[in-house]
């Protein structure tokens, strides 16, 4: 190299080559003599090879040795992996203590194992932080050779026609604190039998709450090896999807023997892409009809036209605050309407400035304990109003006593899923006008704003 003295290395590895090449092979019969410590051919191969690569590296410094190879420690590091973002439909999510899904179902925790004595710890099911967390531990005394433990998580009708709408993937939030971190992520048809014969992709977890995603694909969701194949009520994958009830997600890393622990943490699911609904749907109406109650209360009509239907009926001074006239509008067959998000509804009134719309669901006590919206700064030119679902609750309704929701007296999330008809309440209140007037804008929509 210019400006540097050749190593001795170099030179000397020159030598040995030069020298290798001038050996002749030994003839048949002759034997070469042994090699001397000094000879420059008592190289072993160790040495070779130490000798070749600090000529490469020489070389490669003077330019000689073709593209210089970087150090490791500069080496570019990889690009991190892109988060997965719960960006579709969410068909689960949790808030409620006794794990009901905030979309109106409820979560059940179970167990399972080959032979009754080895039947995992009774699963403790709770909600912390939007999680919704199972913990059970496995102790195979008897030699079981399946066991574990789940979680089922049920879907509405409206979940199940978003999936059919075109959805390709299914994410999810989830978490594994126990001794196994490869978690059971199934789906299962309405109605299917409990066999276990379930498409079921198998997630890799840690124990920090991470969302993945995972392709609605067969290469994904596969029947287990010991079903014989799919039936009509345990289809493969296309058809679970075609008529999906539930989901479920569970640690079945029973072991061979011995004990070990079991955490599963869910967070929210959802099925991607959203599907692209309409702007509004009408809701079809069939019967409409009207009531009132309280002192003085009578009267109360509801007539319809093609664009309308008006609300009448007539009170007294003596009629109390409480009091009400009512337009009740049924569904021409019970719906679930819980994939909309919004009532998009044309309200005038002459008698009053507010009204109170509730929904009523088919499983709800004729009482009057529905989840309530009170529409204020009405008049006599009609307006749309647009309510979000999420703004209706039992705590809205105007008798207090309806505030604790029930088997027969469900909250908003549950009126949704078996909606039946709506009530229109044009209550007395403080300001109400002896003549009621109320008109109701045909039709009245779902929105998707």
């Amino acid at each position: 190299m210019p400006g540097t003295s050749t190593p001795t290395s170099i030179s000397r590895v020159r030598r040995v080559a030069a020298q290798r090449r001038s050996v002749r092979p030994p003839r048949a019969g002759n034997r070469l003599p042994p090699h001397r410590k000094d000879d420059p051919m008592n190289i072993d191969n160790s040495h070779r090879l130490a000798a070749i690569s600090t000529l490469f590296l020489l070389l490669s410094a003077c330019g000689g040795g073709g593209t210089p190879v970087p150090p490791a420690g500069q080496a570019p590091a990889p690009a991190p992996a892109v988060p997965v973002t719960i960006d579709g439909q969410v068909v689960a999510s949790f808030t409620a203590a006794d794990g009901r899904t905030d979309q109106g179902r409820t979560a059940t925790a179970f167990a399972y194992s080959e032979k009754v004595g080895d039947l995992p710890s009774a699963p403790t099911l709770s909600v912390s932080g939007n999680l919704l967390n199972v913990s059970s531990s496995f102790n195979n005394a008897g030699a079981s050779t399946f066991g574990g433990v789940g979680i089922d998580i049920p879907l509405r009708d409206a979940d199940r026609n978003q999936i059919q709408s075109g959805a390709t993937k299914v994410q999810f939030s989830l978490a594994s604190t126990g001794t196994n971190k490869t978690l059971k992520f199934k789906i299962k048809a309405l109605g299917a039998t409990p066999n276990g014969c379930v498409p079921a992709a198998s997630v890799t977890v840690t124990a920090t709450q991470t969302n993945y995603e995972l392709a609605l694909t067969d290469a994904n969701f596969k029947l287990p090896d010991f079903c014989t194949g799919p039936t009509a009520t345990n289809p493969a994958l296309a058809g679970t999807l075609a008529n999906i009830g539930a989901l479920e997600v569970s640690d079945e890393a029973f072991p061979s023997s011995g004990s070990a622990t079991v955490g599963i943490h869910v967070g929210s699911i959802a099925f991607a892409p959203k599907p692209a609904a309409p702007a509004t749907a009408a809701v079809s109406i069939t019967g409409p009809f009207s009531f009132e109650y309280g002192t003085g209360a009578t009267g109360s009509a509801l007539a319809e036209s093609a664009s309308a239907y008006t609300l009448t009926g007539n009170r007294t001074s003596a009629t109390e605050s409480w009091a009400a006239t009512v337009a009740v509008l049924p569904l021409t067959a019970t719906r679930d309407v819980s994939g909309w998000p919004a009532l998009s509804i044309n309200l005038a009134s002459t008698s009053n400035s507010q009204v109170v719309v509730m929904l009523q669901s088919a499983d709800a006590v004729d009482d009057g304990c529905f989840p309530s919206y009170v529409v204020t700064g009405l008049s006599a030119t009609a307006a749309t109003r647009v309510i979000p679902f999420s703004s209706f609750s039992l705590a809205n309704n105007p008798d207090a006593s309806c505030a604790a929701s029930s088997a027969t007296r469900p909250d908003t999330a549950l009126a949704l899923t078996r909606l039946k008809q709506f009530q229109i309440r044009e209550l007395k209140g403080t300001a109400g006008l002896d003549a009621v007037s109320v008109v109701i804008g045909k039709p009245v929509l779902l929105s998707g704003q």
